[in-house]
């Protein structure tokens, strides 16, 4: 009665009130014909929702890397600093939004691609006459795939925050450190733990600053070790 009462249109009959039913698409549907027979636009007033719970980005940035090698069973000249490398990376991430909370959560993974390179010297047999320089040289080369948890904020409907933290696993490819003079090392790195702060804009623009905590990248040595961590600016473009 309240519809048929506010609701009066020439091209609208009394059946049509009297079969619908209170259900959202029914009302939402008489109230588009009624527009429609006023000749008034219908406007939609529903919060903009997520249109799809997948996304897929293509993500390039820049690495700020540094690491550092130890032997304590040898002498401390074996003790040494490779200092801050620049590198590239490349990834691609599927991101899957999670049905609920606005959309808020999203469970995401990164295979990427990263380098490490540097090289330093020591001094053998120093004060010596036997005294020589020795080049050390890291190439460090791995596919890395992250999967983590990711918490958007929105601040309004096309930018938003977001902060994640992921857990790495991965894949060493051919890299070792090269000592001149002694026997090298091959780096066998296990899994390591990042968090990142972020920037996106809708929905195909990102920004992100990742660190990735330090990490041990000569598992397979007993008396060695080492502190590899990497600071990450990235920049993601979602395909879809």
């Amino acid at each position: 009665q309240q519809l048929w009462s506010d609701l009066k249109c020439k091209g609208i009959s009394m059946n049509t009130f009297k079969n619908v039913d209170y259900y959202k698409n029914e009302l939402k549907a008489l109230f588009e014909k009624y527009n429609k027979c006023n000749n008034s636009k219908s406007i939609n007033f529903e919060k903009k929702q997520k249109r799809d719970l997948f996304n897929l980005t293509v993500r390039l940035g820049l690495n700020s890397s540094s690491l550092s090698i130890r032997n304590d069973a040898l002498f401390s000249s074996y003790n040494m600093d490779f200092g801050n490398e620049l590198g590239f990376r490349f990834g691609v991430e599927a991101e899957f939004i999670l049905p609920f909370n606005k959309n808020k959560w999203a469970v995401l993974v990164e295979p990427k691609y990263q380098y490490y390179k540097s090289e330093n010297e020591r001094i053998l047999n120093p004060n010596t006459v036997i005294e020589r320089t020795e080049q050390i040289e890291v190439d460090y080369k791995s596919l890395e795939i992250p999967i983590g948890i990711r918490h958007y904020m929105f601040l309004n409907e096309d930018s938003k925050l977001f902060i994640n933290s992921s857990f790495a696993f991965v894949l060493n490819l051919n890299s070792n450190i090269t000592f001149e003079h002694s026997e090298n090392l091959d780096i066998q790195a296990g899994s390591n733990l990042t968090f990142g702060l972020g920037y996106k804009y809708n929905d195909k623009y990102s920004l992100e600053c990742r660190y990735g905590l330090s990490h041990d990248i000569l598992n397979d040595y007993a008396d060695w070790s080492s502190d590899y961590k990497t600071l990450s600016i990235i920049f993601g473009y979602s395909i879809f």
